[in-house]
């Protein structure tokens, strides 16, 4: 990108990961149908021959494997054409398709059409109502009110119905706590912990049980990362401290043209104690990186992020990306690119949160 990007600090994709999407048990009911998903699938394999419609159908599924949302859908869509548009299970993958899309406006109608398709299958009623809910609540980015009053409304229809999915009541309990109704919200963590001993969501119910501040400010995930120096440096090493992330690559020209100017930056702020610049490559040839940081004295904290685990905990899409987070692990500025206004909107988010960090308790 040649121009930058400000991003809303509420990132919504953040939301996504926020949430106990479902997504997962979802599309393994997509995967492996059974009951009445299989007797769904079933009349319509009969409806139009089997071979045609459960090819489309595969094609999605690995579309969806894949991450490649835009032709999941064209598939799904297919398939449903062949079921004169009545397949439960067409309906669920355009769901998901939309949500992977954050097109929740119609994952809202898919998950209607699917929730009218379901009849008495109790799983999948509360798989559309879960989607749903999450499409309303990202619409409003976890602060319209009006929207999370609408999203607890439907969590609390998917748990009206008792089925297995525990998830939702980490979902409803998630809301409440984005509406201030913090007590309430606890409740409903408190039952995700007793009917889900494993689930995927433990950590993240605990730590909003223990600081529900967590479901309405946009923390940091954790992460941790050993510097090409040999240091260990964690989120909790951070702490206390403003960070700004550089996401870049040597073969990203916009992350090369930067980088004088991060020089600068760097100079700027090296003498603030309360400060710390992190910058994390997605470099694959490492000697070729660690040339390019020599040869250009970039001697802050450098990271070579292997296997992408900061990158995606991060959710970066493209490069450069830069995020500042404050003393407290929020993220209080995201942006990507690099363009004429150089790092002025970066230094100013950075003195910013310095700023608010020598205001705050025990700061000295």
């Amino acid at each position: 990108m040649n121009t930058p990007r400000v991003e809303n600090q509420r990132h919504p994709s953040r939301w996504l990961r926020v949430l106990g999407i479902g997504l997962g048990l979802a599309f393994l009911v997509l995967m492996s149908p059974s009951g009445n998903l299989a007797r769904g699938e079933a009349m319509a394999r009969a409806h139009q021959g089997g071979a045609a419609y459960e090819d489309e159908m595969e094609k999605g599924r690995e579309f969806m494997r894949r991450h490649k949302y835009d032709d999941a859908l064209k598939s799904f869509k297919r398939a449903n054409e062949m079921a004169d548009k009545k397949s439960p299970q067409c309906f669920l993958g355009m769901a998901q398709a939309y949500q992977g899309l954050e097109a929740y406006k119609n994952v809202i109608e898919s998950c209607d059409k699917l929730i009218e398709l379901a009849g008495s299958d109790i799983q999948l009623r509360a798989l559309a109502y879960n989607l749903k809910g999450i499409a309303l609540q990202s619409q409003g980015e976890g602060k319209d009110q009006k929207k999370l009053r609408e999203a607890e409304a439907v969590f609390r229809q998917a748990v009206a119905l008792n089925s297995d999915l525990s998830i939702i009541h980490y979902n409803l309990g998630l809301i409440l706590m984005q509406q201030g109704r913090d007590a309430e919200g606890i409740a409903e963590l408190r039952n995700y912990l007793e009917l889900a001993p494993k689930g995927t969501k433990l950590d993240d119910a605990r730590q909003l049980i223990q600081n529900p501040r967590r479901a309405r400010e946009n923390y940091a995930p954790d992460f941790s990362i050993t510097t090409s120096e040999g240091e260990y440096i964690s989120l909790e090493d951070l702490r206390g401290k403003v960070v700004l992330l550089d996401f870049w690559a040597t073969w990203c020209p916009p992350c090369v043209a930067s980088t004088p100017a991060f020089r600068s930056l760097h100079k700027r702020f090296q003498k603030e104690q309360s400060f710390v610049m992190i910058a994390i490559s997605s470099d694959h040839e490492v000697e070729k990186w660690r040339e390019f940081i020599a040869k250009n004295q970039m001697v802050w904290p450098q990271y070579r992020d292997r296997d992408s685990k900061v990158q995606r905990a991060f959710e970066v899409r493209s490069f450069p990306t830069y995020i500042v987070i404050d003393h407290e692990g929020i993220v209080r500025f995201r942006t990507s690119g690099f363009g004429s206004s150089g790092t002025a909107q970066i230094e100013g988010a950075i003195s910013k949160a310095l700023k608010v960090k020598s205001k705050s308790p025990g700061s000295n």
